[in-house]
């Protein structure tokens, strides 16, 4: 029996199918009348690729929880600054340089030029190479200049990273497990920020300590660099490139048997088309009508989940804990601890993103969040508020330091995976390297300003600080509230759902591709090989 013989999905009937295939140059007979086009691959073989991707996000979660128990170590004070303490201001801009690399290399103009030249695996072979040079400057640093050179080009790798690695997971994943597997690249990270927290924790009583910590991280930086060169390309990558024998190849490597891999070949052929059918992809476009809109609410996602407050404890755990316990070593443990608690809890993401959905999350972490924030304005203002930062004794000490590993809790569960899943999912395959660069950038600004801000808003304002980001929460609690589910669903069938909700209900237009007068002949570039595999 043929494919033609047996019953379809109306939505892909054997005729369209075929008639795709041929219109993509597929003149393989068996290709177009085989009863199913299974691939040789498995879920268990995506899972693995894609938690290897993940160590992108491990590299990023290295970068962004060491420096702060660095900053506090007095080995740094002695090779960097002479013995001074470093101050508020200096601190804010050793922490915060590290965003501003990461938005510059995350910036549309500067991720699109990449990706559209070596594709998203070169792209994270790049990130990993800039990550070892910037730990390798950071490690030598003679002074404080030097230091933040190197965190400007390791903010660089990370920007790449972060503005490609999801997007890739999300696009070799199955729709039905695309929330967990994308939910790995946030686990990779709080595991970088445990393991830098603990490096801190038994490096720091040591002669040049600070150097050890950040040096050990060239070695999963080099790994992570060597092993992307054999990861395989993104199918939709390769459609967008019209590499169309490329990306059917891929998908038969990451596809199960009993998966028809030809379907998600002409869906995602036929968004493409239906993109391409408005015209080359230009900035007006991207900002206004439904791509604007989409873009507006990943951005805005991205900055909330900054600027919810969690990096306060990641960036400064040591010094928010040396305020409260006034023991420099128990400060390092409790930080470490953070870590750790930010670990696990990104355990139930895991498992419940793909069954309760992305809004579901949302919605209770950011309540969780603003509750923790609320509490910490309330009992730290009250202890620390007077010059006898002793004043509430140890009881309430402990309460405050629950509230923080709590804060850390609900963030780990919603906002910390989601929202990364959540804008690896929305964009349109015509917009979504831009897209993804802006609300990447949007996430380094927003981790900027949280990185500079909190030192002096805490020596200004004290645990007031926290009615700030409880307020921020609590704009995350109405935005999760509107915002449409997108679990179970493919890339495709989000892009109908999006214009729908905007659209109140209407419609896509049809199968626009039919219409378009450009033709694919020569669209299956000579480059299509096995090395792109």
């Amino acid at each position: 029996m043929t494919y033609s013989d047996l019953p379809h999905d109306d939505e892909l009937p054997f005729e369209e199918v075929r008639a795709t295939l041929t219109k993509m140059q597929f003149t393989d007979e068996e290709l177009l009348q085989e009863q199913i086009v299974g691939g040789s691959g498995s879920k268990t073989f995506v899972v693995l690729v894609a938690a290897f991707a993940a160590l992108g996000g491990f590299l990023f979660g290295l970068d962004l929880g060491y420096i702060s128990g660095v900053e506090s170590m007095a080995s740094f004070s002695q090779d960097v600054l002479s013995g001074e303490e470093i101050e508020s201001l200096e601190k804010g801009t050793v922490t915060g340089i590290f965003a501003i690399g990461a938005v510059v290399a995350a910036f549309p103009a500067v991720i699109s030029c990449i990706v559209d030249r070596v594709g998203r695996k070169g792209c994270m072979v790049l990130g990993g190479l800039t990550f070892c040079l910037g730990a390798a400057i950071q490690g030598w640093a003679p002074n404080l200049n030097t230091m933040l050179c190197g965190r400007f080009i390791a903010g660089a790798s990370v920007g790449l990273l972060s503005a490609n690695v999801p997007l890739y997971q999300g696009e070799i994943a199955p729709p039905e497990n695309r929330g967990a597997i994308v939910a790995l690249y946030q686990l990779a990270i709080t595991m970088g920020i445990m393991l830098a927290f603990w490096m801190n924790y038994w490096l720091q009583p040591l002669q040049h300590g600070w150097r050890y910590s950040i040096l050990l991280q060239l070695i999963p930086g080099g790994i992570f660099a060597a092993g992307a060169s054999f990861m395989p390309q993104s199918p939709r990558w390769l459609v967008s490139r019209r590499r169309y024998k490329a990306a059917l190849d891929i998908l038969r490597r990451i596809r199960g048997k009993h998966e028809d891999v030809r379907m998600e070949l002409v869906a995602t052929y036929k968004e493409y088309r239906r993109e391409r059918a408005t015209g080359k992809a230009n900035y007006v476009e991207l900002f206004t009508g439904s791509n604007g809109k989409v873009l507006l609410i990943g951005i805005v996602l991205q900055l909330l989940q900054q600027l919810c407050g969690l990096n306060v404890f990641m960036y400064y755990g040591p010094t928010v804990f040396k305020k409260i316990f006034h023991a420099p070593r128990a400060s390092f443990l409790f930080a470490a601890l953070s870590g750790l608690v930010n670990f696990l809890s990104t355990f139930p993401a895991l498992c419940l993103v793909d069954r309760l959905g992305r809004t579901t999350l949302l919605c209770a972490s950011a309540l969780g969040m603003a509750i923790c924030c609320a509490d910490l304005r309330q009992v730290g203002d009250a202890c620390f508020s007077s010059s006898q930062d002793d004043s509430c004794g140890p009881v309430s000490k402990y309460a405050m330091a629950g509230a923080i590993f709590l804060d850390i809790f609900n963030y780990a569960y919603g906002w910390g995976p989601v929202v990364w899943i959540y804008c690896a999912e929305i964009f349109s395959l015509k917009y979504k390297t831009k897209s993804n660069g802006l609300t990447t950038d949007a996430n380094w600004v927003g981790n900027f300003l949280i990185g500079f801000a909190p030192p002096w808003l805490m020596e200004k304002i004290g645990f007031k600080t926290f009615w700030i980001f409880a307020a921020v929460n609590l704009l995350g609690v109405a935005l999760s509230c509107v915002l449409p589910e997108t679990k179970g669903k493919s890339l495709e069938e989000i892009q109908e759902l999006f214009h729908s909700w905007l659209h109140k209900g209407e419609e896509l237009p049809g199968d626009l591709f039919l219409c378009a007068d450009e033709s694919d002949e020569g669209d299956v570039s000579e480059s299509d090989s096995s090395s792109d595999l």
